[in-house]
C-alpha cells in the first residue's frame, strides 16, 4: 500500500481518520495526547509509594465508568509493584463543559439564511476522575480497596 502523494490529499485522510475515532468513548487503555484530544490516562508519582491517577474521558463515558477506570487502573499499578492494598485518600469525579458550537437544525431552510430562532447550540463535555492513592501491604483504613479485586473489576460490557 502507498501513502498518497499530495500533501491536500493527505490531510484530508487524516482528517477524515480523527472524525471517525472522535464517534468512540474513551478507551480504557489510552493515554492522554494531543492526537485524542487530551483524553485518557495520565499518572504522577507523588511519593515513594503515592500516586496521582487522573483519567478524562469525552461525551461517551458517564461518572461511573471512569470512576471504575481509576480504581481498576490503581489495582493493576499496586500488582504490578508487588502491594495487595490500595489507600484511597481522594476520589473526585468532575463533569464540565469543554466546547459549546452553533448548529442548525436542517428543516429545508437556506443554509445561510440568519434564522436565530432555530439556532441550536451543542455542548460537549469531558467526565474527569482523579485519584489520590497510596501503595501498602496491608488495609490501614477503612478506605482500603484489596487490589487484586480492585483490579478484576468488571468494566460496562468486559
Amino acid at each position: 500500500m502507498s501513502l498518497p502523494r499530495s500533501p491536500l490529499l493527505c490531510l484530508a485522510l487524516c482528517a477524515l481518520l480523527l472524525t471517525q475515532l472522535g464517534g468512540c468513548a474513551t478507551a480504557y487503555d489510552s493515554e492522554k495526547s494531543f492526537w485524542n484530544g487530551q483524553t485518557g490516562f495520565s499518572e504522577t508519582r507523588l511519593g515513594a509509594d503515592k500516586w496521582q491517577l487522573e483519567f478524562v474521558g469525552n461525551d461517551l463515558v458517564d461518572r461511573e465508568t471512569a470512576r471504575k477506570y481509576v480504581l481498576k487502573r490503581a489495582g493493576e499499578m499496586a500488582l504490578a509493584q508487588g502491594y495487595a492494598w490500595v489507600d484511597v485518600q481522594e476520589l473526585t469525579l468532575a463533569r464540565d463543559a469543554v466546547r459549546v458550537t452553533q448548529t442548525r437544525p436542517q428543516f429545508g431552510f437556506d443554509e445561510y439564511e440568519p434564522d436565530t430562532f432555530m439556532d441550536e447550540m451543542h455542548v460537549e463535555h469531558r467526565i474527569s476522575a482523579l485519584l489520590i492513592f497510596t501503595l501498602a501491604h496491608r488495609p490501614s483504613s477503612e478506605k482500603s480497596m484489596e487490589a487484586i479485586y480492585i483490579a478484576n473489576a468488571k468494566i460496562n460490557s468486559d
